[in-house]
């Protein structure tokens, strides 16, 4: 392995005068050598947070010069308080060009990240940088709105307080308050903040969360401007990369988690790229690689499941790390070394259930069938229709007593374990219905994106319904598979409309996207209820916006499934 030598705090200057610092990992022998570009806010100095997914002294070693820089308002770099994504789009544009203007630098130069991280790479390439020949991204956003904040109308709750708190609080409130008397008593106060998780989470209301000072433009600015948002508007898409992949001019190695929160970003991500890119090469040479993993976590062991050492960033397929597979993309996009990736599918999921991953020309897959699943009399799940005169099925949900969260794509205090979890302890509840199969005779693959329709009423104006479709092991332990939200009142789309108390609505509800084999003697399980806390917010039931809400009210919910209005899910199967 060759020498690295490492160069701290690089000095980058930006258009307005800004100056951002970087650390920057060179191989010890002379250039030109390609540039790999990470921008973060989570503190350049941390390696932590790069290693699993792309180790920059690896990356060094093997010819890559690497700069790992912190953006505006972060750690060592300069500018004004950090208002999340605002100045990603022309500071990557700058980063870059800074990028490729290093000593010993080919001109050649690749952005790459996790979440924020690579976020901050799409919003780069979004610019078309000159010296921008590709980017590797992992679990990164695309809709602001709708990836980090609302999903079916519900806010995320647990997701947006966490992050703001833990990741991005104790830097903004050092940069607020350093020097000043209440520096000390602040920090301490967000500490027991950040530790007082279960407890914060249920201030009502929202908009005036404490824990993130919402009057102190110092801290978090971005806290309260975010609340006063539930559908996507002018600030949010200058945040956004949704509409913008037809400036993006360079191809994307996309990695995707079934357990990450940004999994639907991700695979909107390569759709888009795949039919609104800028040139030829970038559409056609896009890749999509998906694993079973959760938020910033590239393990075998995902939740409480192991999928084994296959699906390991480590040792991905028995063949590569992640790093290695990086270099072997930026190595052909960026020097023109023939690696073979081009020669490999542009596609490779990992199937759930056989453990094993697969190649595939495309996603979704041209020939997944989409075969309705009916909820159905006696808790019953079948592919039957149901018959004309099943009664509904009904429960109360009380705001004050929320379903607890319990597995799922999360991104929250440790304590709420992202991934498949076992989900006995909410099956009991009163609030929960179930509806389970039959025990499968044969192996089943499904493989694609899932849906939920639910033909549904409640008595209040406004209500929640979340739908879970599980795995039931032939020992009876039930694994979540995926799930989804829906807001009754965005039932519609963006426009909020009341619910009629007492009529039966259809609501269409996205659970994302999954790959798994359901093996014979398994059964499979849905699971509906009215919360998800504190991973959404209460639906207060009242009518009231749940980040405004003071109170809240109990809901009566009824689950029709007869003839006229058979609730079902849509599942992919493979014949």
């Amino acid at each position: 392995m060759a020498g690295v030598i490492v160069e701290k705090n690089v000095e980058a200057k930006l258009r307005d005068g800004t100056v951002l610092r970087g650390d920057v990992y060179r191989p010890a022998e002379d250039g030109p050598h390609p540039v790999l570009l990470m921008r973060t806010p989570y503190n350049k100095d941390v390696l932590a947070l790069t290693i699993l997914h792309l180790d920059p002294i690896k990356a060094a070693s093997n010819g890559f010069i690497v700069a790992v820089q912190d953006v505006r308002g972060r750690w060592a770099s300069d500018g004004d308080t950090f208002f999340l994504y605002r100045n990603e789009f022309d500071d990557g544009y700058d980063s870059v060009d800074w990028a490729a203007n290093l000593p010993g630098c080919s001109g050649a130069v690749g952005a790459f990240g996790v979440s924020y991280m690579g976020g901050t790479a799409w919003h780069a390439a979004a610019t078309a940088p000159p010296a921008l020949k590709a980017i590797s991204t992992c679990t990164s956003p695309n809709d602001f709105i709708v990836n980090h904040v609302r999903r079916g109308g519900a806010f995320l709750l647990g997701t947006f307080v966490q992050w703001s708190l833990l990741s991005i609080g104790p830097n903004a409130m050092m940069r607020a308050k350093a020097g000043s008397p209440d520096f000390l008593p602040s920090l301490v106060q967000l500490i027991d903040d950040i530790d007082g998780f279960e407890d914060r989470v249920r201030h009502m209301p929202l908009t005036e969360f404490p824990p993130a000072r919402v009057d102190d433009d110092t801290f978090l600015p971005f806290f309260k401007e975010i609340l006063a948002r539930d559908v996507p508007d002018e600030l949010t898409r200058s945040m956004s990369v949704s509409d913008k992949h037809d400036r993006i001019e360079v191809p994307a190695l996309i990695m995707a988690g079934w357990y990450d929160l940004l999994l639907a970003s991700d695979l909107e991500h390569y759709a888009s790229m795949k039919t609104e890119a800028a040139t030829e090469e970038a559409r056609a040479k896009t890749k999509l690689v998906i694993a079973p993993w959760s938020h910033g976590m590239f393990l075998n062991v995902v939740g409480e499941l192991d999928f084994g050492i296959r699906s390991s960033g480590l040792l991905m397929d028995l063949k590569e790390d992640l790093t290695a597979m990086q270099l072997r993309w930026f190595s052909q996009r960026l020097s023109g070394i023939d690696t073979g990736i081009d020669d490999e599918p542009r596609v490779k999921i990992f199937v759930q259930g056989i453990n094993r991953w697969r190649d595939e020309d495309d996603w979704p897959l041209s020939r997944a069938v989409d075969t309705p699943w009916f909820l159905g009399a006696g808790d019953a799940l079948s592919p039957a229709a149901p018959g004309p005169d099943e009664e509904h099925d009904s429960y109360v949900y009380d705001p004050s007593d929320p379903c607890p969260t319990l597995g799922g794509n999360l991104l929250m205090p440790r304590t709420y374990v992202p991934g498949p979890v076992e989900q006995s302890p909410i099956l009991g509840r009163s609030d929960v219905l179930t509806y389970t199969s039959e025990p499968f005779s044969a192996d089943l693959e499904f493989t694609g994106h899932v849906k939920a329709v639910l033909y549904a009423a409640t008595d209040a104006p406004d209500t929640d319904w979340v739908v879970k479709l599980c795995v039931v092991y032939e020992d009876g332990r039930t694994f979540n598979v995926v799930d989804g939200i829906m807001r009754g009142s965005y039932r519609n789309g963006p426009e909020r409309t009341l619910v009629d108390p007492g009529a039966v609505e259809r609501y269409d509800i996205d659970l994302w996207a999954t790959s798994i084999v359901i093996r014979a003697g398994q059964r499979l399980r849905v699971v509906v209820t009215s919360s998800d806390f504190p991973r959404y917010d209460r639906n207060p039931n009242n009518g009231e916006l749940g980040v405004e809400a003071t109170a809240t009210v109990p809901a009566r919910q009824r689950i029709f499934h007869d003839a006229e209005r058979a609730s079902h899910v849509l599942l992919p199967v493979i014949p």
